[in-house]
């Protein structure tokens, strides 16, 4: 347990928590007003994969805050909305529209959430990797190899924690990643490329009360436990960013 409670943080990265809050407060607003509007479907897909590129560099941001190194060039930026772009084609461009296109064959459907499983879990890592090598201007050919050898058991260890962590407690308090319904590696796996920050089940539920009129006394309390839940998520989040780093710092 020492061991563990050594490497959780918060007084170091309390200034990037708030900053987090904000930029997940900034993505949620545009990304629920639109999901709620009456635009063509084309346009609202256009418009999602255009937030999932900006929320691609909110994180590449949030790194550099914890890093304390930054690396803001062209083709620093242009790689980050690369990866993201590649990202958003496995996820929704191949992954989805194959689930969609073998929903009776179960045996497709057994590996499609395999696959969609695999995905999950080693997206981030490979993402936070990415971003380090970037920002610490490295070869890319050379260090991504070579962290991945390195470190691949740590990271992946502790983000699958991080996972079981917040599918548990979604399912607890009815968050949007709970397995509640049976657990969708697919639907999870699109929904933490589109909605995959710590914030988004608290302000989905404020918004859809306030859609329907509904006063906030009566939803205080779901409201509350969501928003600690959210806050929670955030700083189990940015502590593995800031493990990653120190990780990749000791090589």
């Amino acid at each position: 347990m020492k061991k563990l409670m050594s490497k959780f943080h918060f007084r170091s990265i309390y200034k990037t928590i708030v900053l987090t809050l904000i930029l997940c407060f900034l993505y949620n607003i545009a990304y629920l007003f639109m999901s709620a509007s009456d635009m063509n479907v084309y346009v609202r897909q256009s418009l999602e994969v255009g937030l999932s590129l900006l929320s691609s560099l909110g994180l590449y941001f949030i790194c550099t805050k914890i890093w304390k190194k930054k690396n803001f060039s062209f083709q620093a930026i242009f790689k980050v909305l690369l990866l993201q772009a590649i990202y958003i084609l496995i996820v929704s461009g191949i992954l989805t529209n194959l689930v969609n296109i073998c929903t009776k064959n179960m045996g497709l459907m057994l590996v499609l959430q395999l696959m969609s499983a695999f995905c999950l879990v080693v997206m981030v890592p490979f993402q936070l990797i990415f971003y380090y090598g970037l920002i610490h201007d490295k070869n890319l050919k050379e260090f991504i190899p070579m962290a991945i050898k390195k470190h691949q058991k740590s990271m992946l260890n502790w983000y699958c924690t991080l996972l079981i962590c917040i599918i548990v407690f979604d399912t607890m308090t009815g968050g949007l990643f709970s397995a509640a319904q049976g657990f969708n590696a697919q639907s999870i796996l699109v929904g933490s490329v589109y909605m995959g920050n710590p914030m988004m089940s608290w302000m989905m539920y404020l918004f859809l009360g306030v859609s329907f009129s509904s006063t906030l006394a009566s939803m205080f309390t779901y409201l509350f436990m969501n928003f600690l839940m959210g806050f929670f998520y955030c700083i189990l989040e940015l502590n593995y960013v800031s493990y990653v780093g120190s990780l990749l710092d000791a090589d």
